[in-house]
């Protein structure tokens, strides 16, 4: 199997239902330069410079991302990857939801021997079980590679479950992949909390039941601190099994860089591999948002969200159409402020705090406990 880039300061590629997505379209973009130590196995370490761009569009229910990593070696070699993949959701099927992605992706690496070059296409079909700020998912993979080696195709089949509390995201998944001569299965658990500007994500596996492939532990831990709106420093150091479906060769790491991001990206430390972390719950005690009343009112013909609050304030909001991240309200007159984007059809839960205080229900909202002792308000947009 020939080198391929690592998967330095890791974009995430689609968005999996353990993470809700917004309520209108958008797009982000994301470049990463960072320095880096790497060692594959079997090869001497070197150094590397980074650069990694990426683009992603999110509706409701659709996400579409492209992202490119290219590194310069101090040894004067390069490698270049790029991924695209989409994945999108069913309207809610009761409990349940079906999602179906896609990947396509290739690479090229330029070493002492010539030119590697790999490419692979994946699809992808699950059936989520979801319960709030908790799922369940099962499904399966086929698709095929193609490198100067070999060509072939690859199927599989994967499960897990996700849980997020008011800053924290656990995930935990088995797969279990057939390609070429190989046959492996791989269990992960990946974790991250989150206090103010600075948040830790953690991800340890074991690949076991291997055939033709080794088996073995592996993991990686990361640190992002937010510098401003736009711009984070992100130190991440650990090591991966190897990917014959990706072309990736098992190694280790040591990396530490810059990103800037806009859009959304720009209003969470790191996108999560794991599911979105929602907002702390508000006081069991005390789940009302004083001075705070809400409100869905027609703008356009569309139906908008507005916050009415007794003094001026900087008020935030964060629920399940803004990916449980936070959202500066637009002061739309004295006292008054309004959610930029229009909601669409459906029960939308939600917090919202003034100043940076606490997060709380506003009058106006039902309320509803959570799964983690806290409240939430609910709204339905007929």
């Amino acid at each position: 199997m020939r080198r391929r880039a690592i998967r330095l300061l890791p974009i995430v590629a689609a968005a999996r239902v353990a993470a809700a997505t917004p309520c209108v379209a958008q797009t982000d973009l994301r470049l990463d330069a960072a320095m880096a130590y790497v060692k594959y196995d079997g090869y001497i370490g070197s150094g590397a410079a980074v650069v990694s761009p990426a683009v992603a569009w999110h509706s409701p229910r659709t996400n579409v991302a492209a992202r490119g990593t290219f590194l310069l070696f101090e040894t004067g070699h390069t490698s270049l990857d790029g991924l695209l993949s989409a994945s999108t959701f069913s309207p809610p099927l009761g409990p349940l939801r079906v999602e179906g992605a896609a990947e396509a992706g290739g690479s090229a690496y330029s070493g002492y021997s010539g030119t590697a070059r790999f490419a692979h296409a994946l699809g992808d079909l699950r059936v989520h079980l979801i319960g709030g700020r908790w799922g369940l998912f099962a499904g399966a993979l086929a698709g095929g590679l193609s490198s100067p080696d070999a060509n072939g195709s690859a199927s599989g089949v994967s499960a897990g479950l996700w849980a997020r509390g008011p800053a924290s995201a656990l995930e935990i998944t088995w797969t279990h992949v057939a390609v070429l001569h190989m046959d492996y299965g791989d269990l992960q658990g990946r974790a991250r909390w989150q206090t103010g500007p600075v948040a830790i994500e953690a991800n340890a596996g074991t690949r076991a039941a291997s055939a033709g492939i080794g088996a073995g532990a592996y993991g990686d831990l990361s640190a992002t601190l937010r510098v401003s709106e736009r711009v984070d420093v992100v130190v991440a150091a650990g090591s991966y099994p190897s990917d014959p479906v990706r072309g990736t060769i098992p190694g280790r790491y040591l990396t530490a860089g810059v990103r800037l991001a806009t859009g959304a990206l720009a209003r969470r430390a790191e996108p999560l591999a794991v599911a979105a972390p929602p907002p702390p719950s508000p006081s069991a005690a005390s789940p009302w948002l004083a001075g705070a009343r809400v409100a869905i009112e027609q703008l356009g013909g569309r139906p908008a969200l507005v916050v009415y609050a007794d003094n001026d304030h900087r008020v935030e909001l964060s629920g399940d159409f803004t990916d449980w991240q936070p959202v500066a309200l637009a002061s739309d007159g004295p006292g008054r402020y309004r959610l930029a984007a229009p909601l669409t059809a459906g029960m939308w839960r939600f917090n919202v705090r003034l100043d940076g205080g606490p997060w709380g229900v506003p009058q106006g909202a039902a309320l509803e406990a959570d799964e983690f002792g806290g409240s939430v308000g609910v709204l339905v947009v007929p």
